[in-house]
Formats: C-alpha cells, sequence, structure tokens
C-alpha cells in the first residue's frame, strides 16, 4: 500500500505513502481507514472545510468502506494531532479545516458554506484583557453573513 498513487483522489496528487508520512509525523497510526480518509481530505492540497457527513459521503462515492463512526473517530483524532482545525458553526454543524493554522471565517447561514477570512484582515483587532490567572490559546472569529 506505502507506495501506491491513493485510489481514493481524482488528481491522485498525494500518495498513500504521502498520507502515512503525514499521519506518522502526526503522532497518529496509520491504519488504511486513515490512510484513505487522508487522501479524501487533502487529495488536492488546497484548504477545505468539510463536515463528517461530506466526507463519509466522498468515501462512498470512492467506493471505500469506512463506517460514519469512524469518520467521527478518524477527524477528533485528526484534530487533537493538529492536522486540523474543528470550526463550530452553531450547535448542529460542525466542520473540519484542512488547515490547521488559526485563522478566521465567514460563514453563509443560508448556504451553509465556510468561506477563510483573507490573512491580516483582522491583524489590527484588540481583545479584551484576559481574566487573571489564564492565558490566551487561541482566537476563532466567525462572521455570519446571509447571501
Amino acid at each position: 500500500m506505502a507506495d501506491q498513487k491513493c485510489m481514493t483522489c481524482a488528481t491522485r496528487t498525494v500518495s498513500n505513502e504521502r498520507a502515512i508520512a503525514m499521519l506518522e509525523k502526526a503522532g497518529l497510526r496509520a491504519t488504511a481507514p486513515r490512510v484513505i480518509l487522508t487522501c479524501l481530505l487533502f487529495c488536492d492540497e488546497s484548504h477545505n472545510h468539510i463536515t463528517a457527513e461530506e466526507l463519509y459521503e466522498q468515501s462512498i462515492e470512492a467506493d471505500c468502506r469506512v463506517s460514519l463512526a469512524t469518520v467521527y473517530n478518524t477527524l477528533r483524532a485528526f484534530t487533537a494531532a493538529g492536522i486540523l482545525r474543528q470550526v463550530n458553526t452553531d450547535c448542529s454543524r460542525v466542520y473540519f479545516d484542512t488547515d490547521p493554522n488559526e485563522h478566521h471565517h465567514f460563514y453563509d447561514e443560508k448556504t451553509g458554506k465556510l468561506i477563510n477570512i483573507g490573512e491580516n484582515l483582522l491583524k489590527d483587532l484588540k481583545l479584551p484583557p484576559l481574566p487573571d490567572g489564564t492565558e490566551l490559546k487561541g482566537v476563532d472569529l466567525l462572521v455570519r453573513i446571509s447571501s
């Protein structure tokens, strides 16, 4: 499996070997489902926003046998390992962003589309003082819009 092209990606730019290397670098075991999902998530090398259900549908279209529970567990493991970023838009919808670096988003409530806000557009944003005894872990800004 290690030297084959990823069979799940139409563009075939992420090989199974590269997927395995990504997983190992993140400290994750390269199981067959994780390799498949890594290929699906990172196949076009652009940053994507995807829900667990959308990734599950992609796995079905790619004729892969990955359960929805495995998709959810894998996305949680990838987020904990720092190769994905979780973006909560509301209590019923969670996206996973293939760009784990800190950045902000527009969320179109009508279409359900998540859109990156350009780099440095919010660099001058001033935060309120933190409560005593706390430290800043990150800032997640979601700007809600409607098309």
